[in-house]
């Protein structure tokens, strides 16, 4: 016969008994051959010291330190420390996993010491239950020692009926004990599965399909004999009995629970709902039998046996039952809700208690019911949908009216409001008039819960009289006609009243109920007024609205239904149409209507198919679908895919994304540390939810990124990160390609990208460069009316702001916010000027009667507010005089100075290649433009108080370009200088001097407003000076002339003549070795006119540096002293266009 056993087990079988086979053999080789071992004992270590720390270590056992005790064990003589070891091993509290190693040291022990056994078995019997007065104390280690004292049994350590006669005792104890509890099921079958084989021969049966399983004969099976079969058939004759006591006593419980179920059942086919204490009692069998189920399947697949099936008799209506059950169960699962939103719930179901809020004796005269319940349906069970659909005139319930009340109807031509303030007016004499006035206009503007709740305080504050209560019962039974909005909030304020005025309610219910009867049994005729159909029809919605507030009962709610669907001709299409479009939803999914509700709607389905009136039959099916939407649409045909492709994975990982709140991150965070990251399938689902943050509210998006950097705090799981951030910036660039498309997805991506911003998973960077993708990507003509980009971007300042507040990320930030005011007042004037021919009046002929055509002509209300709001977060009151921008104009002059002030840097970067065709010795020096302080004071504003000391050293950097005047100036404000310096230095002078005043004629001579053909020098030598005369500052060096001879250098020697008086002579020199040392001289004045440039600059710039160091110290010292002694703060007035 072939057994089905799982492949774990079988394994660990199979190297079990081999390994308790071979103990077993090797103990009785031990026992038989060696008889007495003292005087090896008498030859090992004995001292204290080392055996102490032995026992220390038994008293301390687990699996890793067997080996070493083995070891230590062949050293030692502890003949005197038998029975303390086997205290030890009983006392220590192992684990599963541990008992092959401690059996390995049992057997060592026993191997060496012929007592050991006996004192194991000694120990076992202290610890184990046996007796009927014994009590278990700890079942987690009584599980572990009776497998530990089976293993001892099978592997030889006891002799043959010292281990076997505990391990039977223990196992009665525990069988005998426990058929009425069963609270032993657990360690039985746990015991069955470890070690049931080897001494019962039982093949556990695999719990689940998931595990591997393999196909084997029973003979393949490795046997033990440390046991006989007659011993191994007592113990499996025993478990078997326990299984046996368990399963009769399900079989008990089935039946009772049977029984219970069947009482239930006709309790509430004839009464309609069965008592409170048969639903506890089958609520409580029902409890108990899935209990007793569980435990008889665990126990009957460790033994090996097959649970027989139970008869659970089902109820006699089977299809409506099992319908309201999957409905139930849809409704537990979350697949549907009874209500379509959270909002529409918290409308019909909290309701406040006035109780709570008006003090008591403004009620306590209407509290008190004095009238009994109106007369209604309790039952839904007796509410009979069977012959609904059967051909019929009159239904036999409408008898009961006579067709005199029926003509008592009056028609609703004057207005319900004037009518029920001219009673009021009538009646002057009573104190409340202008109360009542008041209640019924603000009935007429019932809008909200908020404002349903105010007026039934005010009525049971102000107008809780026997005359008021009479007109607010006339009235709520005969709502306006045209206002069939206002009907939900009518009937909250009946169901908020009951608590205070149960005999209201009453009366209205009763009234509202007789009407509808009337309506059902009314029949025109010459002498009866017309009916308008819209009073029919909020009567009905009227009842189907108190019917969901629990006023009227679902079963008076199914009835009036099915009365209306019984005669479904005239007014009745249009009734039951309201009643289904108010109620049926609710009807549909409610566990006790579901089924009767849905016998209805296929009757109605009938119906309608023989309908002839076009606008009846779109009427019925619009209130059809409403409650039952078709199964053959797209959205259900998506939703029926999604449900077979879908997987329980799937669903959790929508759940914890989807679901994620400031109450349950962390809880969701654990959740997904713990996915299976690493297939392909799961992550790439995950990722792709965790990018969709549309699906999100906005709100939850910061919870979201919270999860997100919790991953990324593991090493494994930093990819995550990543991965999202470039989705999002997708789904952004998406967006952006496609204008018009994904407005909603791109703002939701772009506050999830400063999300993660905020918890650092992105650097400032890339937040910049999405903030200048947004206002820089191309946008399609005649764009004008596109402003959620405008929209992005202040979302996205508004959460990244407080990060920005210092560092070079707060200077790039300010040049962005001054491109942003750019295209915020580009797109406003393009708004204005595509506008300004629509305004209202704007033309040339415009008239009175002209109608204003349907264009929005102003900007956008929101659109400027989020601006301003913008513009208030990167306002600091420490810098009064700064501006924001009014125009376009004043924005484009803040993006050219910020550009002024790297033009110098961009210069450099475009003349690069020209730079290298030119000479560099036409090269000009470069001289350094102080910038305008005050101008650069007020671009920058309050941006730049927090800059470092480094960042404002930069200001000081070269940005512009100067002319060639400048630089002559400075030349000659420097070679003053110099010459200052060297006539007042005392270095020596190599050659002697001469005094030789020029004469004033010769000067006039060489002046440089005369242009000399080539250079022109005048040289001294030691009696004559000699001077240079070049335009260019530097010699000539070209030495030939047009035509073809070599050209000599002309020089102007100054000699001493007649008289001691100075005379010139011109003469021509062709000597290339002095003009190449006039050149090397020129070059190294040059070289040191730069130098001494440089430091002199360099000094200015410090003294400069130290100068507004100590102006910030002094400003912040002042700061300090104001936050000592504060003073009232004067705020600026705001201004609407951005002015502070």
């Amino acid at each position: 016969m072939g057994l089905t056993v799982e492949k774990s087990w079988l394994e660990d079988v199979k190297k079990r008994v081999e390994f308790q086979e071979s103990s077993r053999l090797k103990m009785v080789d031990i026992r038989e051959n060696v008889l007495d071992n003292e005087k090896e004992l008498r030859s090992l270590d004995s001292t204290l010291k080392k055996t102490t720390s032995f026992m220390k270590k038994v008293k301390l056992l687990s699996a890793a330190s067997v080996p070493g005790l083995i070891e230590e064990l062949s050293k030692l003589n502890l003949s005197k420390f038998v029975e303390e070891m086997a205290s030890g091993i009983i006392e220590t509290k192992l684990k599963l996993s541990d008992i092959p190693k401690v059996t390995e040291l049992c057997l060592a022990i026993s191997a060496k010491y012929s007592n050991f056994s006996e004192q194991m078995a000694g120990e076992f019997k202290k610890v184990l239950p046996v007796k009927k007065s014994d009590k278990i104390a700890n079942v987690a280690k009584l599980r572990v020692d009776i497998i530990f004292l089976a293993e001892l049994c099978l592997c030889g350590v006891f002799n043959e009926k010292e281990g076997l006669q505990v391990l039977g005792a223990v196992l009665s104890y525990l069988i005998q004990t426990d058929k009425t509890e069963f609270v032993n099921v657990g360690l039985l079958a746990t015991v069955s599965r470890t070690v049931g084989w080897q001494i019962a021969n039982i093949v556990p049966i695999p719990l689940t399909d998931d595990v591997e399983t393999i196909e084997i004969q029973r003979g393949d099976l490795p046997s033990s004999s440390a046991l006989s079969d007659d011993q191994k058939k007592m113990i499996r004759d025993l478990l078997n009995s326990y299984y046996d006591a368990l399963y009769s006593k399900t079989e008990k419980t089935c039946s009772a629970r049977n029984k219970a179920m069947k009482k239930v059942k006709r309790q509430e086919r004839v009464r309609g709902d069965a008592a409170d204490e048969e639903k506890a009692t089958f609520n409580q069998l029902q409890n108990e039998l899935d209990s007793l189920q569980k435990l008889a399947s665990e126990i009957a697949c460790a033994i090996g046996v097959k649970m027989k099936p139970l008869n659970q008799e089902a109820s006699d209506d089977e299809e409506d039952e099992a319908a309201n059950l999957e409905m139930g169960r849809r409704l537990a699962e979350g697949a549907i809700k009874l209500w379509s939103d959270e909002e529409t719930k918290a409308f019909y179901e909290d309701l406040i208690d006035l109780r709570q809020m008006v003090p008591k004796d403004l009620y306590k005269d209407s509290e008190q019911r004095t009238l009994s319940k109106a007369t209604m349906a309790e039952r839904i069970e007796d509410i009979d949908v069977e012959n609904v659909n059967e051909a019929g005139a009159v239904d036999a319930k409408r008898s009961s009216m006579t067709r005199a009340d029926s003509e008592k109807e009056t028609s609703p031509d004057d207005s319900y409001l004037q009518q029920y303030l001219k009673e009021a007016g009538e009646s002057s004499e009573d104190r409340g008039v202008n109360k009542w006035q008041k209640f019924v206009l603000d009935l007429d503007h019932l809008v909200s819960k908020y404002s349903t709740d105010k007026a039934a305080e005010y009525f049971v504050s102000n107008l809780n009289n026997k005359g008021c209560r009479k007109r607010l019962v006339k009235l709520m039974i005969e709502p306006p006609p045209t206002r069939i909005d206002v009907v939900p909030f009518y009937a909250r304020l009946i169901a908020t009243l009951e608590n205070v005025m149960p005999d209201l309610t009453t009366e209205i219910v009763t009234q509202l109920l007789e009407k509808f009867r009337a309506f059902l049994q009314y029949k025109p005729s010459s002498n009866s007024i017309a009916i308008k159909v819209e009073s029919k029809m909020v009567c009905v919605m009227m009842i189907a609205e108190l019917m969901k507030f629990g006023v009227i009962s679902r079963a008076e709610g199914l009835s009036c239904l099915r009365q209306l669907v019984y005669d479904l001709r005239g007014h009745s299409v249009e009734m039951t149409a309201t009643f289904m479009e108010s109620g049926g939803l609710y009807l549909y999914r409610h566990t006790e209507s579901h089924a009767k509700m849905k016998r209805l709607l296929e009757v109605v389905k009938a119906k309608r198919d023989r309908m002839k009136d076009q606008r009846q039959a779109m009427l019925i099916d619009n209130a059809y679908f409403t409650c039952l939407p078709p199964e053959d649409s797209k959205e259900e045909r998506l939703r029926l895919k999604l449900d077979e492709e879908d997987t329980p994975m799937k669903r959790f990982i929508r759940h914890i994304v989807l679901d994620i709140n400031e109450e349950n991150v962390d809880v969701f965070l654990k959740c997904f540390r713990r996915l299976d990251w690493s297939d392909p399938e799961i992550s790439d689902y995950a990722i792709r939810y965790l990018s969709s943050t549309w699906l999100l509210p906005i709100e939850n998006l910061q919870h979201v990124a919270s999860a997100i950097a919790g991953l990324c705090n593991l090493q494994h799981l930093q990819w995550i990160g990543m991965a999202v951030i470039d989705a999002t910036i997708e789904t952004i660039r998406i967006s952006l390609e496609n204008p018009g498309s994904f407005n909603q997805w791109a703002h939701s991506a772009a506050v999830y990208l400063a999300e993660l911003y905020s918890f650092e998973l992105c650097d400032e960077d890339l937040i910049l460069q999405v903030l200048y993708q947004i206002i820089s990507y191309p946008e399609p003509e005649n764009n004008w009316k596109d402003l959620h980009r405008i929209r992005m971007v202040c979302a996205v300042l508004a959460i990244v702001r407080e990060f920005f507040h210092k560092g070079p990320g707060m200077k790039k930030l300010k040049y962005f916010i001054s491109y942003f005011h750019r295209y915020y007042y580009t797109k406003k004037e393009a708004w204005d000027l595509e506008t300004m021919d629509q305004q209202p009046g704007s033309g040339p002929e415009s008239s009175e009667n002209e109608t204003v055509p349907d264009v929005q002509t102003s900007f956008p209300y929101e659109v400027e507010i989020a601006y301003l709001d913008m513009v208030k977060l990167f306002r600091k009151k420490k810098v009064k005089h700064w501006l924001w921008p009014k125009n376009l104009k004043e924005a484009q002059e803040g993006v050219q100075r910020i550009e002024r002030r790297f033009k110098a840097e961009l210069k450099g970067i475009t003349e690069e290649y020209s730079d290298q065709e030119g000479s560099p010795d036409q090269k000009d020096l470069n001289v350094i433009e102080e910038d305008d302080e005050d101008e650069d004071r007020d671009s920058d504003g309050d941006l730049d108080e927090e800059d470092s000391d480094e960042e404002q050293q930069k200001l000081y950097i070269a940005t512009n370009t100067v002319t060639k005047e400048e630089d002559e100036d400075f030349q000659r404000e420097l070679d003053r200088m110099m010459g200052e310096g060297f006539r007042q230095s005392g270095a020596p002078v190599t050659a002697p001097q001469y005094d030789v005043t020029l004469p004033a004629a010769v000067k006039n001579r060489f002046n440089r407003n005369i242009k000399f053909a080539e250079n022109t020098k005048v040289e001294s030598s030691s009696n004559s000076r000699l001077y240079e005369v070049n335009d260019d500052d530097e010699p000539s060096t070209s030495h030939t002339s047009a035509s073809g001879r070599p050209k000599q250098s002309r020089v102007t020697l100054m000699v001493r003549g007649k008289a001691n008086k100075p005379s010139l002579k011109t003469v021509n020199i062709d000597d290339d070795e002095l003009q190449k040392r006039w050149k090397e001289e020129k070059a190294r004045e040059e070289e040191e006119r730069a130098e001494v440039k440089r430091l002199t600059l360099g000094q200015h710039r410090r003294i400069e540096m130290e100068e507004e160091k100590a102006l910030l110290a002094q400003l912040n010292s002042r700061k300090n002293n104001s936050r000592k002694n504060p003073t009232r703060p004067q705020y600026p007035k705001p201004h609407l266009e951005g002015e502070w």
